[in-house]
């Protein structure tokens, strides 16, 4: 029996003898992949990580390679420090505190040397500073302080020196007046 399907080198059928098996034959077309489904379901995500306790620390988000770094917070500049003795336009400087507490530390010391006449006028001034500093200035709180305690210790000092000038000069009045010849 020959087979018709199974040709030789030269194009003619080949014989193969009665009784023995035939070879298989290779399948006319190579086997094609099954088509995949019209809706695929998108891959499942990967669960998100546990929400972190009320007020924990969360580490910040590193920027990828090569991306610029992120600003430093909202709104702020993106430049140096302003130069040395630029004041912000809304920022005022505490100047009332601080000529309060000069005012207060030179008539503490002008009392001392001057028999607390000449220092009583500073102390004065000194006071009256540190309590307007007090109501305008509530952020220099150091400098107002210092004005007030440097003031009220510049006038008890004025006030105690004052009242021994004039004993002193009472008592040498009497003493000279004493002596007769």
């Amino acid at each position: 029996m020959t087979d018709p399907n199974t040709p030789t080198g030269d194009g003619t059928p080949e014989q193969v003898p009665p009784g023995a098996p035939t070879p298989p034959a290779p399948p006319a077309a190579p086997p094609v992949a099954p088509a995949p489904p019209s809706y695929t379901a998108p891959p499942a995500a990967a669960p998100a990580p546990p929400a972190p306790n009320y007020g924990a620390p969360t580490a910040p988000a590193a920027p990828p390679y090569g991306a610029p770094p992120a600003a430093p917070g909202y709104g702020a500049p993106q430049y140096g420090a302003p130069p040395a003795g630029y004041a912000a336009p809304g920022a005022r400087s505490p100047i009332l505190s601080i000529i309060g507490m000069v005012a207060g530390i030179l008539g503490l010391l002008i009392s001392l040397f001057s028999w607390g006449i000449g220092g009583f006028i500073f102390s004065v001034a000194g006071v009256v500073l540190g309590f307007i500093g007090r109501r305008r200035e509530p952020a220099a709180r150091g400098f107002w302080l210092t004005a007030i305690i440097t003031g009220f210790a510049g006038i008890l000092l004025s006030i105690i020196l004052i009242i021994l000038f004039v004993v002193f000069i009472v008592v040498s009045a009497n003493s000279s007046n004493s002596y007769s010849y």
